[in-house]
Parts: C-alpha cells; sequence; structure tokens
C-alpha cells in the first residue's frame, strides 16, 4: 500500500531533467521516515555505481523528491560526496516536486567518493563509488559506437562488418584500464528518462576484463590516450551512438535527442565526440542539410551541458564509396567550422580521416580508429591549454593568377610547412607511421571549365600557397580536391604538423 501512495504521489510531480516518475532510477536505499512523512528520491538511470562527475565544474546533482503525506521539507533535504579525507555538501534546493544539488568544483582524484543523499539524517539515495574526472559523450553513429560485442560478437557479425577486407586479428586490442569508466544507451527511444542498455548490469563499466568490449573502440582509444598523460584523472564516457541513424534523429526534435541527450541536461562534461554523416550521405537532400543541421546540433548539445564554448570534436567522414554523396556530407562538415549559425567557433575542431583508414576503405567500419584517437586527443589537450587545436590545411580561397593558373590560400596557422606525403594504406600503419614524405607532387586536385567539367590539375606547393595548374582550362571556375567518396591518390597535402588537408570544393575568385 505504502508503495502505491509513493508512486501516485510521485506520478503528479514535473520530470527532473525529462525524467519519467514512472521510470526513473528509484532511491537504492528506500524511503527515509521522518516528521513530514516518508520520502522518496527518484534520480535518472545514469546516476549508477562507478559514474565519473566532471572535475573543475559545479557539479549538479538533480531529481525528483516526493513525501507520502505531507510536503518536502527543503531544509532536510542533504546531498554529500564523501572521501579522499574530506566531506563536500551540496547547496540543495527544493521546488515543485524537484531538487537540484549543486556541489563545489573538485580536483580529479582516482579514489572514490561516496555519493549520499538525505532526508532529515538518513539515507534516501547512496552510491558507493562516485570518481570525479573528466566525462566525455560519445555520440553520432555506427563509426563512434563500433564495438566489439554488437559488431564482431558472433562469426555472423564479423564476417558482415569485416567483408573479407581483414581480419578480427587487426582490430585494435581492447583497452584494459580500470580508470576508465562508461555507460551505454540502448537502442531505444520509448523511454522518457535516459535508457541504459541492459549490457550496463545497473551500472557504470570499467573497462577492463572482458567489460571493454561493450564499449566503442573510438572512445576507448581516446580515453586510453588521455590516461597515458594523465594516469591519476579517471575518465567517464556516456555512449550514445546508435548505428545507422541520420542526423536529424539526433538533433533537437529528434527522437533519439530527446530521451539520450535532453535526459543529460544539467550534467557538465569535458566534450563531446562525434562522428556521423555515413547515413545522410545516400540523398542528395540530406547531404546538403546536413552543415545547417550540424551547426544547429552543436548549439543545442552546449545548451544541454551548460557550456557555450564545450569542446566539440568531430570527425569528418572516412574514405567509402558505396554512399553517393560522401563528398557532399565531407564538405557540409568542413564548412561547419566557419557557419555562422553556430553560437561560438572556439573549441570546435574537426578530424580529417581521408589517409587513416589503413587501406580498408571498402569497409564502412574502416580500420584506424586508433589514429582517429590520437588525433582527436591531440586536440582537447590544445584546447585545454587554450592554444589552436592542431588541424591540416584548411582552405581559404582560389584566385586566378593567370590563364589556366589558380593559386589556393588557407587558412591562418594550418599552411605553415606545406608539404606532399605518401599515405600508409596497409594494415601496419599506426598514429606515428600514417605518412612518409615523397617528391612526387600532390595528386586529388582537379579545375573546372567556365562549362563547369572537371579536369585533373598539377599542383606545386610554395610556402604556404599552392598553385594549380591546367593547359586545358584558360579560365578556371572551381576548384576541388579529393572529391568522391573513395579517393585514391598516392601524394595528399600535408602541413609541417604531419596532417592531412581536409577535401574540398571552392569556387575561384578573380
Amino acid at each position: 500500500m505504502l508503495a502505491m501512495i509513493i508512486a501516485l504521489c510521485l506520478a503528479v510531480l514535473p520530470a527532473a531533467c525529462g525524467a519519467n516518475p514512472e521510470n526513473a532510477r528509484m532511491a537504492r536505499t528506500g524511503g527515509s521516515t521522518a516528521g513530514a512523512g516518508t520520502v522518496s528520491v527518484r534520480m535518472q538511470p545514469y546516476y549508477a555505481e562507478n559514474m565519473v562527475l566532471q572535475r573543475g565544474s559545479p557539479i549538479t546533482l538533480t531529481g525528483l523528491v516526493a513525501c507520502q503525506d505531507g510536503d518536502v521539507d527543503g531544509s532536510l533535504l542533504t546531498a554529500t560526496l564523501s572521501g579522499n579525507g574530506a566531506r563536500h555538501t551540496a547547496d540543495v534546493k527544493v521546488g515543485n516536486g524537484r531538487f537540484t544539488a549543486t556541489i563545489e568544483p573538485l580536483l580529479a582524484s582516482a579514489r572514490p567518493y561516496e555519493l549520499t543523499i538525505a532526508y532529515d539524517g538518513q539515507s534516501v539515495f547512496h552510491l558507493d563509488a562516485v570518481y570525479v574526472g573528466d566525462v566525455f559523450m560519445a555520440a553520432g553513429q555506427s563509426n563512434m559506437e563500433l564495438n566489439h560485442q554488437q559488431y564482431y560478437g558472433t562469426a555472423a557479425k564479423a564476417q558482415q562488418n569485416l567483408e573479407s577486407a581483414f581480419t578480427l586479428d587487426y582490430l585494435p586490442p581492447l583497452v584494459d584500464d580500470a580508470g576508465i569508466h562508461f555507460i551505454r544507451a540502448a537502442h531505444d527511444v520509448t523511454s522518457a528518462d535516459f535508457p541504459v542498455d541492459p549490457v550496463m548490469r545497473g551500472a557504470w563499466m570499467t573497462c577492463t576484463d572482458g567489460d571493454a568490449q561493450y564499449l566503442g573502440y573510438l572512445p576507448q582509444l581516446f580515453a586510453q590516450r588521455l590516461r597515458a598523460t594523465e594516469p591519476n584523472v579517471p575518465i567517464g564516457i556516456i555512449q550514445t551512438a546508435w548505428g545507422g541513424t541520420p542526423i536529424s534523429r539526433h538533433g533537437r526534435n529528434g527522437d533519439i535527442y530527446r530521451n539520450h541527450i535532453a535526459t543529460l541536461n544539467g550534467m557538465r562534461v569535458a566534450g563531446v565526440l562525434w562522428y556521423q554523416g555515413c547515413d545522410d550521405a545516400w540523398q542528395m537532400q540530406n547531404a546538403l542539410d546536413y552543415e545547417s543541421r550540424f551547426s544547429t546540433l552543436i548549439n543545442d548539445y552546449r545548451t544541454v551541458f551548460g557550456d557555450p564554448d564545450l569542446p566539440f570534436l568531430y570527425v569528418q567522414l572516412a574514405r567509402w564509396g558505396k554512399a553517393q554523396y560522401t563528398q557532399y556530407v565531407r564538405q557540409a562538415q568542413l564548412d561547419t567550422l566557419t557557419d555562422t549559425n553556430l553560437d561560438s567557433t572556439r573549441h570546435l575542431a574537426m578530424t580529417v580521416t581521408i589517409d587513416t583508414d589503413k587501406g580498408t576503405s571498402s569497409v564502412i567500419h574502416p580500420l584506424g580508429k586508433d589514429i582517429i584517437a590520437a588525433r582527436m586527443a591531440d586536440q582537447w589537450y590544445a584546447m585545454r591549454a587554450g592554444v589552436a587545436a592542431p588541424t591540416g590545411p584548411l582552405v581559404q580561397g582560389a584566385r586566378c593568377t593567370g590563364d589556366g593558373e589558380v593559386a589556393l590560400t588557407f587558412r591562418e596557422g594550418t599552411a605553415q610547412g606545406l608539404r606532399a606525403m605518401k599515405p600508409n594504406y596497409s594494415l601496419s600503419a599506426s598514429a606515428a607511421t600514417v605518412a612518409t614524405p615523397t617528391d612526387a607532387s600532390v595528386e586529388g586536385f582537379e579545375v573546372a571549365d567556365a562549362s563547369g567539367t572537371f579536369h585533373q590539375a598539377t599542383a606545386t606547393i610554395a610556402g604556404d600557397t599552392v598553385t594549380l595548374r591546367c593547359d586545358g582550362v584558360p579560365r578556371i571556375t572551381q576548384v576541388r580536391y579529393l572529391w568522391a567518396g573513395e579517393p585514391h591518390s598516392d601524394s595528399l597535402l600535408y602541413n609541417a604538423r604531419m596532417l592531412p588537408a581536409s577535401p574540398f570544393v571552392l569556387a575561384v575568385s578573380a
């Protein structure tokens, strides 16, 4: 009877951070009997054992609170993090059946805290182990979600995803690090709450033993890079990626956004990792709409996490030739870096992957996640240090300099030490051996005549400029580089950072 009364009481309360009272996480320690009656607290399901809270930012805990027979006295509700020789007490506010508890920013700690929410001194919610470190959301579609269990866990799955391009032996080894914690969302949009995947067994997993198979290769390799630099900083990954989904489902009006993203409102994170776009490359209209949808999504995700300059690291589509408009989505991803719809272009970085697939570009889930992870980790550390994120040459303009000749200029800070390099499209490639110097000219450049027909062009590097020539096209109107879903060139354009130029198409100015 008591449980029924509490359930009815909670059912009329407004949701906390998108929580549905019928589905949200119940207090582990039950109700607390006090002068105002029995009190119950409900929180989103991601408030679970072994979770990681973001260091250096106010820690906000939110949920629903109700009393069996009366009003909740907000002055009696407390929230504390205890551990590491200290006790941190939250500033708690209660109203309209909701509570918000804010704890001062804390430093990272490899040792856990205990989280306790109490009413009149009696625990109504408790977690034994909560860590403080850096938290990242891993979002997008299959190349972010790609993990061993879902994609290679059975012979049938392995055959489908390997496509005879390589064998399981060439997959990166699963990370074994108890300092990496993660929670994975289920493929479920029916719940109003964050849908924790049942494989999580109700808690955040650590990237150890057999559990690493449930976390995407890219986010765990990214976390491994960070842990190698700061081994005393726990890393938390919230994986919301969902294979085979268009960007529209991840944006503000999409079903994935509603329970995977909006339910995280109030949390603080160190950054967003995004890899998506293959699904939008099948239709021209979706590819053309991508930039607008993506810039809006970035704004909205930063709003959810309460940081207008939140690091947002995204991956430009890798080589793959089966979707007809892949190159258009790549262009949209490039243009997003300077999109005027963005509330802020700070702490925004794109990882070019045109050279990372180790020769497995025929597969929609290519190898090379270790190379991508290394580049993304370097970008995040640069943002954290307050310096420009490392990037390859980013084209800025194309100017006619004579009959059949065009000069390309690049964005400031991206074109130092321009050079031709040969990409290492072999299964043995790594972040350290992704390309080697070559004396050959850069390949992959084309120029268009007045009719819009493209012709191969020769490229000459001089300082921070690339000059293109094509004797058969006296009046060049457009320039493009690696403009194909799966381009094949033996010599690509890099800069002194050994990072490749992004593919692009660009109109020529007089």
